[in-house]
């Protein structure tokens, strides 16, 4: 849901480049009721091209409405009855929210915005509240993180289009054997590995200390479409190595790596590269037509893995996050 709603804000612009300085107004923020939405929309969509625009809003309402109620929200702004501003705030699993910056071209209307966001991200209890941007974006990133959702990493987004798949040695030449996820079975034997796999994890490390195992493992099973059909453990006789999460994108027939971790004394065996090929032969005998995955921009070790496997670099985005055990406290410098 979250990725079909980011592609279309995208397609709007960039409605953050702020061009009016405005002395502070009486500024309300409120949740848009249902009879609401459509202004919303129309909102957020002005500066569409005409042929796409009704399209575009449909699309968006109608994925608003398909969430369960508080999932979806659309914040309001409004000065003296005029609206100025529209804030987007998904809370995609228990643990994790996602956020879009305020469309607006009011500083002080996106502040008011943000600072709701900020309000109903901490009464939620979810340990992140986060936004994708674009690095070049510094305005947005800015305000982003006055407002309490500082830069917490960049990610390195990969591509693997699965018409030539590398050589190299195979699980079951390791030895290695795939489990696939049971909720009944094994589900505690994932957390265990989820939480192992963490342990001096060069992937987003700020996160380790924020959410919990089964927080995680609910996140990642909301990312995409297809739930735990493609989870799997890998073990050699009765121990436990590592662990690959797939999820399917159905809308554009490619799988994505949403989690793949090594436990910390099996690392530099070459058992991260062979799970990830295991992954990438699933993904092409489903027909699929890429495998996808993010990694931290600073973990060039893990970054320079797929290449050799053949992943090749796409886009990368900036995240700024608010997270649970940061707030209430000194916010972070902009960097």
């Amino acid at each position: 849901m979250i990725s079909r709603l980011a592609a279309e804000l995208r397609r709007t612009g960039d409605f953050n480049q702020f061009r009016i300085s405005t002395p502070p107004m009486s500024i309300t923020v409120s949740l848009a009721s249902a009879e609401e939405l459509p202004d919303a929309s129309a909102f957020i969509f002005a500066d569409a091209p005409e042929t796409e625009r009704e399209i575009q809003i449909q699309e968006f309402q109608k994925t608003i409405s398909a969430g369960q109620e508080g999932q979806n929200q659309v914040l309001l702004a409004h000065e003296a009855g005029l609206l100025l501003g529209v804030g987007i705030l998904v809370f995609s699993d228990p643990a994790t929210s996602c956020l879009w910056p305020p469309f607006t071209s009011r500083k002080d209307c996106a502040d008011e915005i943000l600072q709701e966001m900020a309000r109903r991200i901490d009464e939620s209890g979810v340990s992140i509240g986060q936004v994708l941007i674009d690095p070049a974006q510094l305005h947005t990133r800015r305000l982003l993180t006055r407002n309490g959702f500082p830069h917490l990493t960049n990610l390195q987004f990969m591509r693997h289009p699965l018409s030539n798949l590398p050589s190299t040695e195979s699980l079951k030449e390791k030895q290695i054997e795939p489990v696939r996820f049971d909720a009944v079975q094994n589900r505690q034997r994932f957390l265990d590995m989820l939480e192992l796999t963490h342990q001096e994890s060069h992937d987003c490390p700020a996160l380790n200390q924020v959410r919990t195992a089964e927080e995680s493992l609910e996140s990642h099973r909301s990312s995409g479409d297809s739930d735990q059909a493609h989870w799997y453990l890998f073990q050699r006789g009765e121990t436990d190595l590592g662990i690959l999460l797939l999820s399917e994108h159905q809308s554009d027939f490619s799988w994505e790596v949403v989690y793949m971790g090594v436990a910390p004394n099996q690392r530099g065996q070459g058992t991260g590269s062979a799970m990830i090929q295991f992954g990438l032969e699933q993904a092409r005998a489903h027909n699929q037509s890429a495998l996808t995955l993010a990694v931290d921009h600073k973990n060039s070790y893990a970054i320079k893995i797929y290449e050799e496997l053949g992943f090749v670099r796409q886009n990368t985005l900036s995240v700024h996050a608010r997270l649970r055990s940061q707030f209430p406290g000194k916010k972070p410098k902009f960097n």
